[in-house]
């Protein structure tokens, strides 16, 4: 994470682990995009990283679905809120979720 990103984290309001999947919930923010082309150039899926799509905040009832051979996800938006859901071998899950915690603070 670079020096910019550790001044303005991604608030994270929730997180469960299912199965073969991953669920986190953040609040709804424009620096979103920037974080997660990120974390997904680092979890492989570098041909699929977000193109300037205008802000994130106005994007509602919208999903992104993103895929290598590691990963499944979607990116849901709501109101509000961003849920990503995150499907994979166990040990990926694990790498996926460090790399989601590192650009993130729990929020209750």
């Amino acid at each position: 994470m670079t020096k910019k990103n550790k001044k303005k984290p991604l608030t994270l309001k929730g997180l469960r682990t299912i199965d073969n999947r991953n669920c986190f919930i953040l609040e709804k923010e424009d620096i979103f995009r920037d974080y997660f082309n990120e974390i997904l150039e680092k979890a492989g899926i570098k041909s699929m990283i977000y193109e300037e799509q205008g802000e994130i905040s106005q994007r509602t009832n919208e999903i992104d679905h993103f895929q290598n051979e590691d990963f499944d996800i979607d990116v849901i938006y709501t109101s509000n809120r961003i849920i990503i859901i995150v499907r994979g071998e166990t040990k990926k899950l694990r790498e996926f979720k460090s790399l989601i915690l590192a650009y993130s603070k729990i929020s209750s």
